[in-house]
């Protein structure tokens, strides 16, 4: 890693001539970038996960340098989301084959390096699960960006160092990705910024009722003190996270294969 990195790192804004000269240059990482279409409460629109995991893949690129970013998935399974219109839910099995067949086609492509990195809550599990299987079936190294609970300690971290003094346990258009999006796209963001259920949040009540049981809008979490400053701190930090990670990842698959 750390050869000169094209000035665009995501595929589809290159052709595949820029593709093939990158590959050839060592850009031999690939970041797949998985979203959502869900509900994200009044103020957010429906595409806000695969906005935001897109941003983190590109910033996630350029810190490696040696990486491009693909296509993101822009859909995942949000069922107790579907009591919104607009929303899609994908099963579980379906996504797990599209992963398969992402990752196929990459490694087929010779990328050598495939990070899959989820920023919607119901990816994880999914990744989690696909992840051994992915790295066992093709030649290149397959990184997983996964544990939903580090995802969210990130985010509050992120909240923390910008001033912001809200405590998200759990996050669904609240401040932190309400904030991600202003500073990325404040024309999506409508107001007022609204401030919904902040209490606990039982998971067999939100995947059996929905997460109208929470909060009539579909908001978990205070967006109220949300900015754009502060976002562009959670993109940094969660950002720099994620490129440590992979890079610590791809270091420890080395050590191994030495010894």
């Amino acid at each position: 890693m750390g050869e000169k990195q094209p000035e665009r790192v995501t595929v589809a804004e290159m052709s595949w001539p820029e593709v093939e000269a990158a590959l050839r240059a060592g850009q031999a990482t690939i970041i797949l970038p998985l979203g959502a279409t869900e509900q994200h409460g009044p103020h957010l629109p429906l595409g806000t996960d695969t906005r935001l995991a897109t941003a983190l893949a590109e910033r996630v690129a350029r810190r490696l340098g040696d990486a491009l970013v693909a296509p993101p998935v822009p859909v995942g399974p949000s069922e107790e989301h579907t009591g919104f219109p607009g929303t899609v839910s994908i099963p579980r099995d379906t996504l797990t084959d599209l992963l398969r067949e992402y990752v196929a086609s990459f490694d087929a492509q010779g990328f050598e390096r495939v990070v899959i990195l989820p920023g919607h809550g119901g990816w994880f599990p999914v990744v989690d699960a696909a992840a051994p299987e992915l790295s066992r079936t093709v030649e290149a190294d397959v990184v997983a960006v996964t544990g939903l609970q580090r995802y969210m300690e990130l985010l509050q971290e992120g909240l923390t160092a910008a001033g912001i003094d809200v405590d998200e346990p759990v996050v669904h258009a609240g401040a932190s990705e309400t904030a991600m999006l202003l500073a990325l796209a404040p024309s999506l963001v409508s107001g007022p910024l609204p401030d919904g259920h902040t209490g606990p949040v039982s998971e067999t009540t939100l995947f059996a009722e929905g997460i109208e049981a929470y909060d009539e809008d579909g908001v978990l979490g205070d967006a109220r003190p949300a900015t754009a400053d502060a976002g562009e701190v959670l993109l940094e930090h969660v950002a720099t996270a994620h490129a440590e990670y992979v890079r610590e990842e791809l270091d420890a698959r080395d050590q191994a294969g030495e010894s």
